[in-house]
């Protein structure tokens, strides 16, 4: 729109202020995938299931501070995050051992031998997950490895 000439001279334009000046950037969201790896293990005379995971961010620092809820767990499709008796240990204090978790449910049993498949998710965040598999191998009873 142009500015109506006063006296003979045009008035100089008006400058808007910037207002993205002086204003600090905004935080984002963390974000980017979580690098989990997961290990099982199955005791003799023990009805407990066992899995060892290992939770990094995408720089390779561990991610502590998980609890419960920032896991999710599978065996050949069984969910067992609602289970009353799945627990989370972190395993801190220790160097060398940061980001590292037990993760135990008490009562556990499967019919049959074989390697069993198991999926563990950690989430931590809307936007941080990763995922791993791993593999428990069940063998019959009386077979001493």
């Amino acid at each position: 729109m142009a500015k109506k000439k006063v006296g003979g001279v045009a008035p100089t334009p008006t400058r808007r202020p910037d207002v993205s000046a002086g204003k600090a950037p905004r935080p984002s969201l963390a974000s980017g995938p979580l690098d989990v790896s997961a290990q099982g293990a199955i005791l003799k005379d023990d009805d407990r299931l066992m899995l060892v995971v290992r939770v990094r961010d995408a720089d390779g620092q561990p991610v502590t501070g998980l609890k419960k809820a920032n896991f999710k767990w599978w065996q050949m499709g069984h969910f067992f995050g609602e289970l009353s008796g799945f627990f989370v240990v972190e395993i801190e204090n220790i160097p060398g051992c940061e980001g590292l978790y037990h993760l135990v449910q008490k009562t556990w049993s499967t019919v049959g031998n074989g390697t069993i498949p198991f999926y563990v998710r950690a989430q931590k965040g809307a936007l941080r997950h990763g995922g791993a598999l791993t593999f428990i191998v069940k063998v019959r009873e009386g077979l001493d490895l």
